[in-house]
C-alpha cells in the first residue's frame, strides 16, 4: 500500500511540474486569428513562421499546443493579423509551421 502511495503521489507531484512547462499564448498573439486560404485573399504575406516543442512522445499533444503558441506569437512580432496552418506534427519533435499575413479592413 505504501508503494502505490509514493507512486501516486509522484505522479501528481509530477503533474504539476509539468503544466507548469506549458507555453500559454499571450494576450496580444491571441488576437493573430488562426485562418484559411478564404479568409486571407488580397492580404500581404509576411513571412513563415515556426514553432517546436521539447515535450513529444506521452505529451505530444502539449508539445503541439507549444508549438503552435510559439509560431503565433511569432507571427504577432511580425504585425500579422492572421496565420494560416501549413503543417503540426507531434511525436517525439512536436512543430508547427504557418504563414503569417496582415490583412486590413476596408
Amino acid at each position: 500500500m505504501k508503494q502505490i502511495f509514493i507512486i501516486f503521489s509522484t505522479l501528481i507531484m509530477t503533474t504539476f511540474v509539468l503544466s507548469g512547462c506549458a507555453t500559454k499564448l499571450s494576450e496580444k498573439a491571441s488576437l493573430v486569428q488562426v485562418a484559411d486560404s478564404n479568409m486571407i485573399k488580397g492580404c500581404m504575406f509576411l513571412g513563415d513562421v515556426h514553432g517546436s516543442s521539447g515535450w513529444g512522445g506521452g505529451a505530444a499533444s502539449q508539445g503541439m499546443q507549444n508549438s503552435r503558441n510559439e509560431a503565433q506569437e511569432k507571427a504577432y512580432l511580425l504585425n500579422a493579423s492572421h496565420i494560416v496552418w501549413v503543417n503540426i506534427s507531434g511525436g517525439y519533435s512536436p512543430f508547427a509551421v504557418g504563414k503569417a499575413y496582415k490583412c486590413t479592413k476596408e
